[in-house]
């Protein structure tokens, strides 16, 4: 039996936290089942912005940042290869709540909101009897983003918070329902996302605090200010230089020079040493999620939740860490952004210590949710489950991922076995883009596709990508978000420069 929040992380200043939070860790003795029966409640946990590269259950080398991740892996079904639909926070989980790409509904943009012609995980669980709540750390899932369809309680205590903030909201719950009958809860984080520098001990817990560079700037403030090698200090100048002119793979001195054009400024260079700086801040984000993880796991086995309780723990995507020349998760769509973590816990760890190999999409999660209690999943969603993974069954997983970046900056790429393909150029719900892409050269400036994909390789996924385009049903008429202005603000200094003024 795996207890969460081990004594070695108990001490100090994050005993305190797990105090205030009410979340003190208690293991089920052997053989005690908790109380209750029928569906199993479903519990549904997103740590924002984790790169898979960074937890020890994807990644041995980094086993000391991540030991209550590891620990829940241990006892879950562990997918190697999840890909997420949309590389910023709101799409990427509207799709997760709807099982459709998000072109198909309003777009994969920050100025959008959910439309209501997808029945979302929350109201298919609650047709079938399941109390619905969600604690979520504001941003871009605050209630204007209507996410919030189908949960009798959302609750956003703070704009681009932690576990910190949403745990405690989320056991206050858990402590006024009836556990004996299903539920579904939804907890949310920003702890790994940008701003890195977390509070003492976590903030340089992986990186010397006597640096003083340029990654430190970047760092404390959004790290979507790094592009190609440069740091630029101000946000409105570096939107200008990526809209007219940036791709992801775009040569550096266009950026320079549309910077240099737009404020008469000159952009400060980036050593390797600050880069590396950046990453080091970046893995103490990701402890203190970790610790934060574990705390929220402490409270949920604290109510003889633990072995009720189907768990699923994923990232809503990943994170730039300087590998294509920017940070962040603006406008770039390779495995550092597109790659999420994934993993099933079933009551009492069942089946539980495997690797699936298989590929799977974040926007399987509803229809796999649905086929683990006996519920139908929407006819007309993208989604396939991927229970019987779960379940220790035959599974084959997709044979091909997709992922789309925003119809700001123009991009769709496929993932396959032997690599990636991405096109830049039209925005994903353009009606034209199947025939350019099916009629592009493939040498030429659109496409990106992974070092050493053969050119037999590159045919296959374009033929995968124009096909998957064509299958895309248009989607309604997207409706701009009401931001108010401090969600706005919010927003920007967190890198989301696709807000409007």
């Amino acid at each position: 039996m795996v207890t969460f929040f081990r004594a070695g992380w108990t001490s100090g200043v994050l005993l305190s936290l797990v105090t205030s939070a009410g979340c003190g860790a208690i293991t089920l003795r052997e053989g005690e089942r908790p109380p209750g029966g029928g569906p199993p409640p479903i519990v549904l946990i997103s740590i924002d912005t984790l790169r898979p590269d960074r937890v020890g259950a994807y990644s041995p080398r980094t086993s000391t940042l991540t030991p209550n991740l590891d620990a829940f892996a241990d006892e879950a079904v562990v997918f190697d290869h999840a890909y997420s639909q949309a590389i910023q926070t709101a799409p990427s989980h509207a799709s997760v709540f709807t099982s459709v790409y998000p072109s198909e509904q309003t777009g994969a943009d920050n100025q959008t909101v959910l439309d209501a012609s997808h029945p979302t995980m929350a109201q298919v669980l609650e047709a079938y009897g399941y109390k619905t709540g969600a604690f979520v750390a504001g941003g871009d899932l605050s209630p204007h983003r209507r996410l919030n369809r189908g949960f009798g309680v959302y609750e956003s205590p703070r704009d681009f918070g932690s576990f910190y903030h949403t745990t405690p909201r989320a056991m206050a719950w858990l402590d006024h329902i009836d556990l004996s009958s299903p539920y579904f809860m939804f907890v949310h984080s920003y702890d790994v996302h940008s701003i890195y520098l977390k509070p003492t001990p976590f903030g340089y817990l992986h990186a010397d605090v006597t640096y003083d560079g340029a990654g430190q700037v970047a760092a404390r403030t959004a790290t979507e200010r790094v592009i190609n090698g440069f740091m630029y200090p101000d946000f409105d100048g570096l939107l200008d230089a990526q809209v007219n002119l940036l791709r992801p793979w775009a040569a550096a001195s266009k950026a320079e020079v549309a910077w240099k054009l737009s404020t008469g400024e000159v952009p400060i260079p980036v050593t390797p040493r600050d880069l590396e700086h950046v990453g080091q801040m970046y893995d103490g984000a990701v402890s203190y999620a970790d610790a934060m993880f574990g705390a929220l796991m402490a409270g949920i086995e604290q109510r003889g939740q633990l072995d009720r309780a189907i768990i699923i723990v994923m990232s809503d995507h990943g994170e730039q860490l300087g590998e294509q020349g920017i940070f962040g998760h603006c406008c770039g769509i390779g495995d550092e952004e597109t790659h999420a973590v994934m993993m099933v816990r079933l009551p009492r760890g069942e089946h539980g210590g495997r690797h699936v190999g298989g590929f799977v999409e974040l926007l399987d999660v509803l229809p796999t949710v649905a086929d683990l209690v006996g519920a139908r999943a929407p006819a007309d969603i993208d989604g396939r489950s991927f229970a019987a993974a779960v379940r220790d069954e035959p599974f084959q997983g997709r044979p091909y991922a997709h992922s789309e970046g925003s119809q700001l900056y123009r991009v769709v790429s496929v993932r396959g076995p032997e690599g990636r393909l991405t096109y830049a150029g039209l925005p994903p719900s353009s009606a034209h883009l199947p025939g350019i892409v099916a009629a592009a050269r493939l040498d030429g400036p659109g496409f990106l596709a992974s070092a050493g994909l053969a050119p037999e390789g590159r045919r296959a996924l374009r033929e995968e990508m124009v096909g998957w385009l064509k299958s895309l049903t248009p989607p309604p008429d997207a409706r701009s978000a009401p931001l108010p202005d401090s969600l706005r603000r919010s927003l920007r200094e967190h890198g989301y420069f696709e807000v409007a003024e």
